[in-house]
C-alpha cells in the first residue's frame, strides 16, 4: 500500500495568552494546585477581531506555496466554532487562501473530532486514487466560549492546526488499515447556540475512557497481536486539557497489564508527556489536538526515530472516539522545526485577567451581531504592533451579517 499522510503541518496559537497561575489566584484557588491537575501553564486567547476563520488561515497561509494552492483538490474544515450556520468557513477559507475553483470544500462537525474525521476522509479520498494527483487541506479550527468563574474556565483556550495531506508524507505516513472506532449517544459537552458551551465534566470523564477503551479494544482487535508497551514508541491522546492524558496513558497502561502507580508515570513521561510540549502553552486544543500533540511529541522527544509508530487517540463528545497509529517519517523533526512554533507562541501578548474579561465581554457583543466595525485599539493597539504589515487575516467588518475579511 503505498504511504499517505501529512506533507506539512502548521499551528497558530493566536496572538495573546493568559498565565494559568494568575487566573487561579483571580479566581481564590490554589495555584500550584490547579497547575498540576490540569497541565496548562498559559492558555491561547484571540481578539475578538479573530474567529475561527481568520485562525484558520493564519495557520495555513504560512505553509503553502504556489504550487500547493494549484495542488489542492480538497478543503475540509473541522470545527465546532463555526460562524454560520448554513455557509461553511471553508468557503471563506478558500476565498482568502487564493485556492483556484475546482476545490470540493466543506466543514465537518463533530466536537473535538471533527479534524479527524475530515483527516481519514482526506486520507481515503486519496487511498482511493479519486484524487487524481491532488493534495487535500485538512484544517482544525477552535476557540473557547465565555466561562468566567466556573470550574471549567481553567481547561479553556484554542488553536488552529493546517495539514496538508498527499502520498507524499514528509511528517507521518498513516496506517490506514489500523483503525478502532468506539460510539454512543451522551450529551457529555455541547454546544446549543452561538453564546453557549455546556458540559458535565463528570459525564465527560467517563465518555471518554469509554471511548478511549473502546476504541483501543477495536483497534486490537482489527491489527492483531499488540503489546502497548512496545507496539508505540509513542502515543498522543485528545487533550481536552493537558492533564487528561495522563489519565488515559493510565487507563491503556492498566488494561494492558495491572502496574503500580510509580511504572504508569514512568511509561508517561516517556512516551506521552512530550505530545504535551504546546498543549501546555495554548490550553484546550479542540478538534486540533492530535496535530498539536503530533507537533510537541516529534518536537519533545530525543529518542523518536523515522520508521517508529504513534498511537493516537482522538475523542469527540457526543460521542465519538477513534484509535490509529501512523509511522515517522525521515523529514518529520527538520520540519517542523523550521516552522518556529516555539517562536509564535512565545510572541503572543500576556494579558491580565481584567483585560481577559474585557476581551471575553466585547466579544459577546459581536456573536449574532447583523452590523459592527472590529475595534482594533484594543489592549494599547496591539494590532498595530503584532498584526499590521505582517500578512495575518483578520475581521473587519459584519455587514448586514455577512463577514468581511482583510489581511493585515
Amino acid at each position: 500500500m503505498k504511504k499517505i499522510g501529512i506533507e506539512k503541518i502548521n499551528l497558530y496559537g493566536c496572538s495573546l495568552y493568559m498565565n494559568q497561575y494568575d487566573l487561579a489566584l483571580a479566581r481564590g484557588r490554589d495555584p500550584e494546585r490547579v497547575l498540576k491537575s490540569y497541565l496548562i501553564e498559559s492558555r491561547s486567547l484571540n481578539p475578538p477581531y479573530e474567529d475561527t476563520v481568520t485562525m484558520a488561515a493564519n495557520a495555513a497561509k504560512p505553509v503553502l506555496t504556489d504550487q500547493d494552492k494549484r495542488d489542492i483538490g480538497l478543503l475540509i474544515v473541522g470545527t465546532e466554532g463555526g460562524v454560520d450556520f448554513g455557509k461553511p468557513i471553508s468557503t471563506n477559507l478558500h476565498r482568502a487562501l487564493g485556492l483556484p475553483p475546482r476545490v470540493r470544500n466543506y466543514e465537518t462537525k463533530h466536537a473535538c473530532y471533527s479534524a479527524v474525521a475530515a483527516l481519514d476522509t482526506a486520507l481515503n479520498w486519496i487511498a482511493a486514487g479519486l484524487n487524481r494527483g491532488k493534495k487535500a487541506l485538512v484544517i482544525a479550527t477552535d476557540f473557547s466560549r465565555k466561562h468566567f468563574r466556573k470550574d471549567h474556565e481553567f481547561v479553556l483556550g484554542g488553536v488552529a492546526a493546517a495539514v496538508l495531506v498527499s502520498d507524499s508524507p514528509r511528517i507521518i505516513s498513516y496506517e490506514l488499515e489500523k483503525k478502532g472506532f468506539w460510539t454512543t449517544d451522551v450529551y457529555d459537552t455541547f454546544r446549543p447556540s452561538a453564546f453557549d458551551e455546556l458540559g458535565n465534566n463528570q459525564i465527560s470523564l467517563y465518555s471518554y475512557m469509554d471511548a478511549l477503551e473502546g476504541s483501543y479494544l477495536h483497534y486490537v482487535e482489527n491489527v492483531g497481536d499488540v503489546d502497548f508497551d512496545t507496539y508505540f514508541k509513542k502515543n498522543v491522546y485528545h487533550m481536552p486539557f493537558p492533564g487528561m492524558s495522563f489519565q488515559a496513558h493510565r487507563l491503556l497502561c492498566n488494561l494492558a497489564k495491572p502496574r503500580k502507580k510509580s511504572e504508569v508515570v514512568a511509561s508517561f513521561n516517556e512516551k506521552n508527556r512530550p505530545a504535551l510540549r504546546y498543549s501546555q502553552k495554548v490550553g484546550s486544543t479542540y478538534s486540533g489536538s492530535n496535530f498539536v500533540g503530533l507537533c510537541g511529541v516529534i518536537m519533545a522527544s530525543d529518542d523518536l526515530h523515522p520508521g517508529d509508530r504513534i498511537g493516537f487517540f482522538s475523542y469527540g463528545s457526543g460521542a465519538i472516539g477513534e484509535f490509529y497509529s501512523g509511522i515517522v517519517c525521515e523529514e518529520a523533526r527538520k520540519i517542523i522545526e523550521n516552522m518556529a512554533l516555539d517562536d509564535h507562541l512565545d510572541a503572543r501578548r500576556k494579558v491580565t485577567v481584567e483585560e481577559y474579561e474585557q476581551i471575553e465581554n466585547l466579544r459577546e457583543t459581536y456573536i449574532e451581531n447583523p452590523n459592527f466595525v472590529s475595534d482594533l485599539s484594543l489592549l494599547d493597539n496591539w494590532f498595530d504592533s503584532y498584526y499590521k504589515g505582517k500578512g495575518l487575516l483578520y475581521l473587519k467588518e459584519v455587514k448586514d451579517f455577512r463577514r468581511v475579511y482583510d489581511w493585515s
